[in-house]
């Protein structure tokens, strides 16, 4: 999965990536969240967790709501982008630090 993103961006871009996640959540589940794939795909970006299958599943689930094109951009866009530093995602299969072991014994 980490071979998806570039990077989690943090900080300035990280915010960034936290609100458009955010701001994705109340269009989204517009009419009470009728549609099961919007429904999941939002609350999957909200969280910032397996990005891509969630931002498919919110576009699928906004385009089957009949939303407007822009506002189906908004997941394709952090689809390209990455969740950001500030998702579980980020948590999950972020940049690791690489170590030396220690010689074994013997």
């Amino acid at each position: 999965m980490q071979r998806l993103f570039v990077m989690f961006p943090d900080r300035g871009p990280g915010l960034g990536l936290l609100w458009l996640r955010l701001a994705l959540c109340a269009p989204g589940l517009h009419d009470g969240g009728l549609v099961v794939l919007c429904a999941l795909g939002v609350a999957l970006l909200v969280l910032g967790w397996l990005t891509p299958l969630s931002a498919v599943l919110a576009c699928a689930g906004l385009w089957l709501q009949g939303a407007a094109l822009p506002l189906l951009a908004l997941p394709l866009a952090l689809l390209l982008l990455g969740p950001g530093a500030y998702s579980l995602d980020a948590r999950q299969f972020g940049r690791r630090r690489l170590g030396r072991r220690p010689p074994p014994n013997g």
